[in-house]
């Protein structure tokens, strides 16, 4: 296996797709392909054939006395595909709502696995225009309990029924490695690169769902990114404990096998992440809430009283040409009731693959 240096032969351009949002509906669709107890559906192997002339943007290459020849296979400038959104439908696939599978574009394989209740898509959420799509008109929502219930302030606490996997499924592995994956490729696929996952997971896996896909890297890209939100009904109840809900973005690649979604801290998306803006609660336990805080992006929502993020995007390298699984995972700590959710949109590829996988706030 080629190291990360050899793999990406130049510091990371930038540059984003264009977006052309086509307007929004309120509320809320399932969203679902296939789903089967357990096992997930799937959608989107193929789609139809197109051609795409992507925006080329020029690798800084290095042309000093050790510099390597660009020839034939080298990855030498960045060429990011086209996109345009295709989730204005009211029965759009979770694929499309993320920004995947839409007609002449690279196609992936996109599963869920957990509930039909615990997965779909929306347009919106609360009163306030703080979640609008990130791209297109819709994005997908996974949850530890009934996605219906995000709307009202009836509560989010539900037990989804037989998705306690307790040990969480492959690829995820939470064992940390003792090392940095990017200076030792050796350690990849030994366990978690990031190292997050283990210290935050206290019990077992209940109401677990999630959304996988597995995708073939475009030969002229070296990254990808996709934006997030979480929000949890255990603020402010288990605020700063132990006993916390997660959720994990897991990237199995040739050049890291891990957690992607964490804080500066090390600390997965979760309670006790540093990401925590919105908390709408009197939190005697949350030092910064004991005068009472107030977040009106979540009121008339299951999240009133409890506490969420703002959007967030997270960021990582692959090798060009790779085969990789995505997987986004959301669950219950040790029991099945106090919900939590993430919003997922935006699955852009990019040209960031020389610096290592960041969660950063957007705005």
């Amino acid at each position: 296996m080629a190291s990360l240096a050899a793999l990406l032969l130049a510091p990371g351009c930038s540059g984003d797709r264009p977006s052309t949002d086509t307007g929004s509906e309120d509320g809320i669709s399932d969203g679902i392909g296939e789903v089967t107890d357990g096992e997930g559906g799937e959608e989107g192997e193929e789609g139809e054939e197109g051609s795409t002339t992507g925006v080329k943007l020029d690798m800084s290459l290095d042309t000093g006395e050790d510099a390597i020849p660009c020839g034939e296979g080298d990855f030498c400038e960045c060429d990011i595909p086209d996109h345009s959104p295709c989730d204005a439908e009211a029965s759009t696939p979770i694929a499309r709502a993320m920004g995947l599978n839409c007609d002449g574009e690279n196609q992936v394989t996109v599963t869920t696995t957990g509930s039909a209740d615990g997965i779909g898509t929306r347009s919106s959420f609360g009163n306030q225009g703080a979640f609008p799509p990130q791209e297109g008109s819709k994005y997908a929502v996974i949850g530890s309990g009934y996605v219906s219930q995000l709307d009202g302030t009836a509560g989010c606490s539900s037990d989804l029924g037989s998705y306690d996997p307790i040990t969480l499924p492959s690829p995820i592995n939470s064992n940390p490695v003792n090392g940095d994956c990017l200076e030792n490729v050796d350690l990849v696929g030994m366990g978690d690169c990031s190292s997050t996952i283990d210290s935050q997971l206290n019990g077992g896996a209940y109401d677990y769902t999630e959304i996988r896909i597995v995708a073939d890297v475009p030969s002229t890209v070296n990254s990808f990114s996709y934006n997030l939100a979480f929000f949890s009904y255990e603020y402010p109840e288990y605020y700063g404990s132990q006993y916390n809900d997660m959720y994990i973005g897991w990237l199995e690649s040739e050049v890291w096998t891990g957690n992607i979604s964490f804080d500066a801290e090390g600390a997965p998306i979760s309670l006790n992440a540093g990401f925590l803006d919105y908390r709408d609660a009197n939190a005697a336990n949350d030092p910064e809430c004991n005068g009472g805080c107030s977040a009106p992006e979540l009121h008339g929502t299951c999240m009133e009283g409890h506490a969420g993020t703002k959007w967030l995007t997270t960021s990582a390298g692959v090798q060009p040409g790779e085969t990789v699984t995505i997987v986004f995972a959301i669950f219950d700590m040790s029991d099945s009731i106090l919900d939590s959710y993430a919003f997922i949109d935006n699955f852009q590829w990019g040209c960031e693959g020389d610096v290592p996988p960041e969660t950063v706030p957007i705005g």
